[in-house]
């Protein structure tokens, strides 16, 4: 069983038939005013993610960044970049396919989250605090499957400062395809109530290249992410080696008729980091999660207030655990959204 890991991106059903009805929109229609301009909002100046095992730490989205997963990153995009900005919001997912090593079921997640998201003088930042409560299927340490009137809940926060090599030496390194080039800096802290008793500690840094999109925005990270973590099956503290990690995350803004969308998420890939509180090798592993919201705010005239869609969420080798170790190593979870920005 494996150490949880970072969150990013998934699949949408019916994403291919709603692409002949959406077209792109300019950001300033689906973000506040003061970002007004071509910008990016997403999961992390890089990324992030969360979940939650009984047997396995239970991270959320991510890389990737998110989070976020989950929305974590900067927005930016276009030339004019106002200097300071902020978007701070609320937000709620719920999905019921759910998989964690060594748990036999599938779990229902309900994920209430808070993510705050800008630029400073020297970049941008992204930071997000996911609360998990998992069904019966997952419960609290201490308590069966069968005599579980609830689950585990866990709280997982990432984090991710983006220093911008345009801000920080004062003139353009756009070139071809890339708009920026920066270093991003970040973390990943949780804690569970399950058998597993998680108590991950993740640091994440690595040179980060922003993309030049005509709306929105799409950044890429290659760095290394170190991990400890606590295996409460086990009763052993693990510090895991240094892996190197790979993490993007992206916002697209788009229309569908009257209605303004936002396409978003975030990918994440660690290498292995060694062996695991249970002695298994771990492997690499892949998150990704995606979402796509519609502003229903904007059909009562307060657009960028309310967002309401569907997510996914795409974990293979969950935690670095190898698929020949146990069972359900691999999440394939679709998920109902909504969002309050303040």
């Amino acid at each position: 069983m494996k150490e949880k890991s970072s969150v990013v991106l998934k699949h949408i059903f019916g994403m291919a038939a709603l692409c002949c009805l959406i077209e792109p929109v300019y950001a300033d229609e689906v973000i506040p005013p003061v970002l007004a301009v071509t910008p990016t909002t997403p999961a992390t100046p890089t990324s992030p993610a969360t979940s939650t095992s009984a047997t396995n730490p239970a991270p959320t989205p991510t890389p990737a960044p998110t989070p976020d997963k989950t929305d974590l990153g900067k927005i930016t995009g276009g030339d004019a970049r106002p200097a300071v900005w902020n978007d701070t919001y609320v937000g709620f997912r719920y999905g019921t396919d759910f998989h964690f090593p060594g748990v036999p079921d599938k779990v229902a997640l309900r994920i209430g989250y808070l993510t705050t998201v800008g630029s400073f003088k020297y970049g941008g930042y992204a930071f997000t605090v996911d609360y998990l409560v998992s069904n019966a299927a997952n419960p609290e340490a201490g308590t069966s499957h069968a005599s579980a009137t609830g689950g585990a809940q866990e709280v997982y926060s990432v984090g991710r400062v983006e220093w911008s090599g345009e801000k920080i030496f004062g003139h353009s390194l756009r070139f071809g395809f890339i708009r920026d080039i920066g270093f991003t800096t970040g973390y990943e802290f949780g804690t569970k109530n399950d058998a597993y008793a998680e108590a991950a500690r993740m640091l994440v840094f690595g040179p980060t290249v922003e993309f030049a999109v005509p709306q929105g925005y799409w950044n890429f990270t290659a760095g290394v992410r170190t991990e400890s973590n606590h295996n409460g099956i086990t009763n052993t503290d693990v510090k895991f080696h240094a892996a190197w990690h790979l993490e993007s995350s992206w916002m697209i803004p788009l229309q569908a008729g009257p209605v303004p969308l936002v396409f978003k998420g975030f990918a994440t890939m660690t290498g292995p980091k060694g062996k695991d509180g249970f002695g298994i090798n771990t492997t690499t592993e892949f998150l990704t999660r995606v979402s796509l919201l519609a502003d229903v705010g904007a059909l009562a005239r307060r657009p960028r207030v309310l967002y309401v869609g569907v997510g996914y969420e795409y974990w293979h080798n969950m935690y670095g655990t190898p698929t020949s170790e146990t069972v359900n190593t691999r999440t394939s979870a679709p998920m109902v959204m909504a969002e309050i920005h303040f």
